[in-house]
C-alpha cells in the first residue's frame, strides 16, 4: 500500500506509528463516538485492516528511541485483521473502535493485544501466543470469542464485555487456555451462551465478580479440569445455566457469596470431583435455583452456606455426597424444595445447620445423611418437613437438637446405628413423627429433657438396642416408647410423664433416677402393652438389691410372680395361686408360719377337746394335742403321736387333711426356696 492509496486516517495512523502514539479519530461527541453506531462512521474515521496489519508485521519505520505500536481510537476498521500464523513484534491497542469483522489471531506471536471499549463481530485467537496482556475490557463481541488451546503470558481481561454466542450457542471457547497470570471477567462481564474453559490452566486467579452468564442450553459455565493456582471468586454473580466446575482443582479459595445460579430441575452448581485448597463460600444472600452438586469434592477449609437459599423441588437441593472438607457452615440456610445429601460426607470439624429451614425431597427426605462421618453436629433450632435420616454415622464429638422443630408424616428423625463419642443434646426438640434411635452408640448423654415427641397410635420413640451412658427421659411422649434390649448406664424419667406404651424387654441399667419405691416402679412396668415379660422385673430386682433395698428387691419378684400367673394353664394357675397363697412364692415366707401357727391351733384345740383313742392301750406315750397336731402337719418327721393314737370319725378325717396341709405346705415352701435360690 503506498501513501497516496491510505485515507487522511491510515495516513495519520502511519505517522504515529514509529513512536506509538495514538491516532485518534474520535469528535468528542458522546453520541457520534458510541460504537453502536461505527457503521455509519465515514471515510475520515475509517482504517482498512490490512493497514493495521501492515505495520504490525513491520511495514511501518521505526523511530530511533520509541517504541512502534499501533494505537487507534474512535475507529471504523474495515475488512479482516488477518494476522494467522504471523509473528507479530508490535503491540495491538484499539479503543472505542468499531470493527466489522472478527479479527483472525489463529496461531500467531503477539505482544499485547488490547481491544477496549470496542464492538466486533468476534474474535478469534485459537493456539496464538501473547507475550503481554490479552485485554478486552467493556469490549461488545456478537459472536463470540475463540481461545482454544491459546497461552498469554500476562492476563487475560474480559472486565465489563459483553460476548454473544456463536452458531453453536458458545461465548467463549477457551478449552486448554492456558495463562500465566489472572483471568479476569468480573465488572459487569455478561456471556449470552456457554463459556468454555474446559482443562484451561491459569497460574494467577479467575474473577468472575458481578458477572451475568446465560446459555439456552443446559452449561452457562463449563470450567471442567480447569486448574487454578490462586483463588476463584464468582461474587454477585447472575448464572441463568449450570455453573460447572466439575473435577475443577483451585489452590486458594472458591467464593460465591452473594450470586444467584439458576438452572431448575437440572444441575445449578455442577461441582463433582471439585477440589479446592481453602474454603468455599456460599453465603452474603448465595441462591441457588436447582441442584447444588458437589459429590465427592474436596475442600481443604470450610463450606459457608450460612443464611443461603436452595430449592430443587422433588429432586435433590444440596449434595455432598462423598465430599471431604474441614467444617460445613449452614445456619441459617433455607432450603424450599429439595433434600440435603450428605451420604459418605467427612467433615474433619463442625457441621452446623442451626436455624436452618428444610423441607422434603425425594421420598419425604429433608436431610439423607447416611455413613456420615463428623466431629461435631449442631442442628439446634432447626426447622424441617420431612424425615431427617442419619443413620450410620459417627461423630466424634457431640449431636445437638435443642430447640429444633421437625415434622414428617412417617419418622421425623432417624438416627439409627449413630455412633456419637460424646454427648446426644435433644432439649425442647419438638417431632411430629417417630424419632427412631435403634442400635445407637451413645458415650454419653442422650438428653430429651423437655422435649415434646408425638406419633399418636405409633411409635414415639424407637430406642431399641441402644447404647448410652445417661438417658433422660424428662419429656412428653405421645407413642409408645421402645426400649427392647437398650443399655443404659444411668436412667433419669419423670414417673409424672412416663409414657405409655412403654416396651421394657431386655432393657439393662446401672441406676435410676430419681429413686422411687418399688411401688411405684412396678406402675412404670405396666405399661407394656404386650404384657411386661420377666427380664424387666429381674433387672429392677437386680437394681434394688444392688442399692441395698432387698425387700424392694422381693416386692418386684413377687409381682413378677403374679404377673406371670395369667399365662399358664389352669393347672398352674392353681399351682402358682397355692404358692402364693402359702408362701408368696417364696418372696413372702412370714405366711408359711402363719398357715402352720393357724393349723397347729385349730388342730390342738380340736384334739384337745376330742382326743384320739390310743392304738394299744398301756403302751401309747402321754396325749399332747399340740404335738399330735404338729406331728401330723409335718411330712418325714416322727414326734411319736401320729402313730400311738388312732382318731375315728370326723377327727380322722380332720387328721387326713392335716396331713394333706402338711404336705402341700411343705412342697410350695420348697418350690419357693428354690425359685428364688434359682433366681439369685
Amino acid at each position: 500500500m503506498t501513501a497516496d492509496e491510505r485515507t487522511e486516517a491510515e495516513s495519520l495512523l502511519w505517522r504515529v506509528f514509529p513512536s506509538g502514539e495514538w491516532a485518534d479519530l474520535r469528535t468528542g461527541s458522546p453520541d457520534e463516538d458510541d460504537v453502536g453506531g461505527g457503521d455509519a462512521w465515514g471515510p475520515e474515521r475509517t482504517v482498512r485492516a490490512e493497514t493495521i496489519q501492515a505495520l504490525l508485521l513491520g511495514a511501518g519505520d521505526a523511530e530511533p528511541g520509541r517504541y512502534p505500536a499501533v494505537r487507534l481510537r474512535g475507529a471504523r476498521v474495515t475488512g479482516r485483521l488477518d494476522l494467522m500464523g504471523a509473528t507479530v513484534r508490535y503491540a495491538l491497542v484499539c479503543e472505542e473502535c468499531c470493527f466489522d469483522r472478527p479479527p483472525r489471531f489463529v496461531e500467531s506471536t503477539t505482544k499485547t493485544v488490547r481491544i477496549v471499549g470496542s464492538r466486533l463481530p468476534g474474535f478469534n485467537g485459537a493456539r496464538m501466543r501473547t507475550d503481554g496482556i490479552l485485554n478486552f475490557h467493556k469490549s461488545r463481541f456478537e459472536g463470540g470469542i475463540w481461545l482454544e488451546r491459546a497461552k498469554v503470558i500476562g492476563e487475560v481481561t474480559l472486565r465489563g464485555a459483553v460476548v454473544g454466542g456463536d452458531r453453536d450457542g458458545v461465548a467463549v471457547a477457551a478449552d486448554g487456555l492456558t495463562v500465566d497470570g489472572n483471568l479476569e471477567c468480573n465488572q459487569g462481564f455478561t456471556a449470552d451462551g456457554v463459556v468454555r474453559i474446559r482443562g484451561a490452566r491459569i497460574t494467577g486467579s479467575m474473577n468472575l465478580d458481578d458477572a451475568r452468564l446465560s446459555c439456552s442450553a443446559d452449561q452457562a459455565l463449563d470450567a471442567r479440569n480447569v486448574t487454578v493456582d490462586g483463588w476463584f471468586i464468582a461474587r454477585r454473580a447472575i448464572v441463568d445455566g449450570e455453573f460447572g466446575l466439575t473435577n475443577a482443582v483451585i489452590s486458594g479459595w472458591l467464593d460465591v457469596s452473594g450470586s444467584l445460579l439458576r438452572n431448575p430441575g437440572r444441575t445449578a452448581f455442577g461441582g463433582g470431583g471439585l477440589t479446592v485448597g481453602g474454603g468455599l463460600w456460599c453465603h452474603l444472600g448465595y441462591a441457588v435455583e436447582g441442584e447444588m452438586r458437589l459429590v465427592g469434592a474436596r475442600l481443604g477449609g470450610n463450606l459457608t452456606l450460612t443464611d443461603a437459599g436452595l430449592t430443587n423441588p422433588g429432586g435433590t437441593a444440596l449434595n455432598l455426597d462423598r465430599a471431604t472438607l474441614g467444617e460445613l457452615d449452614a445456619g441459617g440456610l433455607t432450603v424450599t424444595g429439595g433434600q440435603v445429601s450428605l451420604v459418605g460426607t467427612e467433615v474433619a470439624g463442625r457441621l452446623s445447620l442451626a436455624r436452618a429451614h428444610l423441607n422434603d425431597g425425594v421420598d419425604g427426605m429433608a436431610l439423607t445423611a447416611d455413613g456420615l462421618i463428623v466431629g461435631t453436629l449442631l442442628m439446634n433450632d432447626l426447622r424441617s418437613h420431612g424425615t431427617l435420616m442419619i443413620r450410620t454415622a459417627r461423630v466424634a464429638g457431640r449431636v445437638s437438637l435443642v430447640g429444633a422443630e421437625l415434622n414428617s408424616s412417617g419418622t421425623a428423625l432417624r438416627l439409627s446405628r449413630i455412633e456419637v463419642g460424646a454427648d446426644v443434646f435433644c432439649a425442647n426438640m419438638t417431632a411430629t413423627g417417630q424419632v427412631k434411635l435403634s442400635g445407637a452408640r451413645i458415650d454419653r448423654q442422650l438428653n430429651l429433657r423437655g422435649a415434646r415427641l408425638s406419633n399418636p397410635g405409633g411409635v414415639g420413640l424407637d430406642a431399641r438396642s441402644l447404647r448410652a451412658g445417661e438417658l433422660i427421659l424428662h419429656c412428653e411422649i405421645d407413642g409408645s416408647v421402645e426400649l427392647h434390649h437398650a443399655r443404659i448406664g444411668v436412667l433419669r424419667d419423670d414417673p409424672d410423664r412416663w409414657p405409655s406404651p412403654l416396651c421394657l424387654d431386655g432393657l439393662t441399667y446401672e441406676t435410676l433416677e430419681p429413686p422411687l419405691s418399688a411401688k411405684r416402679r412396678l406402675t412404670w412396668l405396666s405399661r407394656d402393652p404386650d404384657g411386661c415379660p420377666p427380664q424387666p422385673y429381674e433387672q429392677l430386682a437386680a437394681f434394688y438389691a444392688q442399692i441395698g433395698q432387698p425387700s424392694e428387691a422381693r416386692q418386684v419378684l413377687y409381682a413378677r410372680e403374679l404377673h406371670r400367673r395369667d399365662a399358664k394353664t389352669t393347672v398352674g394357675r392353681i399351682w402358682s395361686g397355692l404358692q402364693d397363697v402359702t408362701v408368696g412364692y417364696g418372696y413372702r415366707s412370714w405366711r408359711a408360719m402363719l398357715w402352720l401357727a393357724l393349723l397347729l391351733v385349730l388342730g390342738s384345740v380340736l384334739y384337745g377337746f376330742a382326743p384320739p383313742a390310743a392304738l394299744k392301750a398301756g403302751e401309747a406315750p402321754h396325749f399332747n394335742p399340740v404335738m399330735y397336731t404338729l406331728d401330723l402337719l409335718l411330712p418325714i418327721v416322727d414326734l411319736g403321736q401320729q402313730n400311738a393314737f388312732n382318731p375315728a370319725g370326723a377327727e380322722q378325717w380332720i387328721s387326713y387333711l392335716l396331713v394333706a396341709a402338711g404336705w402341700i405346705l411343705a412342697t410350695t415352701i420348697a418350690a419357693g426356696i428354690a425359685r428364688v435360690i434359682t433366681r439369685r
